[in-house]
């Protein structure tokens, strides 16, 4: 047999035996299960940390019959292949964004539309609410991906630049700012001024070292984490997106679950996830002090002005999102 043929088979083998082991949950009697949960950020970011804390709780919750094996920096792949290996059964569950997420079921996308929530509140109501609920089942039913919770706190994203301090979106003409490849995150940049330009996450450091672009946005604990400062001058307050990272599971695979391990997945991410946004909401507070000491130079923008420019794009991608999913997860009290 050829080796190239040996490898397919293989592989195929190793997706027929994790699908099988997805088709029945945990069998009663089974003394351990291994649930592998990948998430893309580093080990000691805060979503990893709760990722940790959840796979240690749950372990001690079920007597061991849940062994989470983490796997951080997207170690298993990207958020979009994770989710993919989710729907055929060799991974079981997954923090990513919402933005990967749309990937699949485009009203996602929502979720990072610029100034559409007003504070860390509205967010965890909107967060939770029936519209979120909505495009909860409609991803398991079409893509047999369960989101289990839609409200892990990533972080308020700010602009940076380097040689100019920005105060309205009139001083950002002419500015190239790094933007992720993904439209919304574009359109953003574009409707607050500035001429978006895609870098890869993995090449931002240098490219705001070479110059390849004036700026960029970001949550406060990544600008501190990947030394972004070094490149750096300015951090414009602009909170233009409130972000928050989803937790999914093969839904075949939580669904054959016993009642009593659900129940235990259950109360112990919503124990990570309350960790994780208040270790992420001090994070933001407590290194920001640090960028300053460091020695950016922290400028209060026209927020006004940065949300009026900014209030067209639900209408950009009504298609997608649908013609009231925004206004709706806006009007949430």
């Amino acid at each position: 047999m050829k080796k190239g043929t040996k490898t397919v088979l293989l592989t195929l083998l190793v997706f027929a035996v994790a699908a099988s082991g997805f088709a029945g949950g945990a069998k009663e009697g089974a003394k351990e299960q291994v649930v592998k949960f990948s998430t893309p950020v580093a080990p000691d970011h805060a979503n990893n940390l709760a990722a940790l804390k959840f796979a240690e709780d749950v372990a001690k919750e079920t007597g061991g019959k849940l062994k989470v094996e983490v796997f951080p920096a997207n170690q298993l792949g990207n958020v979009k292949d994770v989710i993919e290996y989710l729907m055929t059964g060799s991974v079981h569950m997954y923090i990513g964004g919402t933005s990967e997420t749309s990937l699949f079921q485009p009203e996602w996308g929502v979720m990072d539309c610029p100034y559409l929530f007003r504070d860390f509140d509205h967010l965890m109501k909107a967060a939770n609410s029936d519209v979120i609920r909505e495009l909860s089942d409609k991803l398991e039913k079409n893509r047999g991906v369960k989101i289990l919770r839609a409200d892990m706190y990533y972080g308020a994203r700010h602009l940076t630049t380097k040689n100019k301090a920005v105060k309205t979106p009139a001083d950002l003409k002419g500015m190239l700012i790094r933007g992720p490849d993904q439209p919304v995150y574009l359109e953003a940049i574009k409707a607050m001024g500035a001429t978006p330009t895609p870098v890869a996450f993995s090449d931002l450091y240098m490219a705001l070292k070479q110059g390849v672009v004036d700026g960029q946005e970001n949550p406060i604990p990544t600008i501190y984490t990947y030394k972004y400062y070094e490149a750096q001058k300015y951090i414009m307050l602009t909170g233009h997106m409130l972000r928050v990272n989803v937790i999914g599971a093969a839904a075949p695979w939580y669904n054959g679950l016993p009642a009593d391990l659900k129940a235990a997945i259950d109360k112990n991410l919503k124990a990570a996830v309350e960790y994780n946004n208040k270790l992420t909401l001090d994070q933001e507070t407590q290194m920001l002090e640090e960028l300053k000491k460091l020695g950016m130079t922290v400028v209060q923008p026209d927020v006004a002005a940065f949300r009026e420019a900014a209030k067209g794009i639900p209408k950009v991608f009504e298609k997608d999102w649908g013609k009231d999913t925004a206004a709706r997860l806006a009007a949430v009290k």
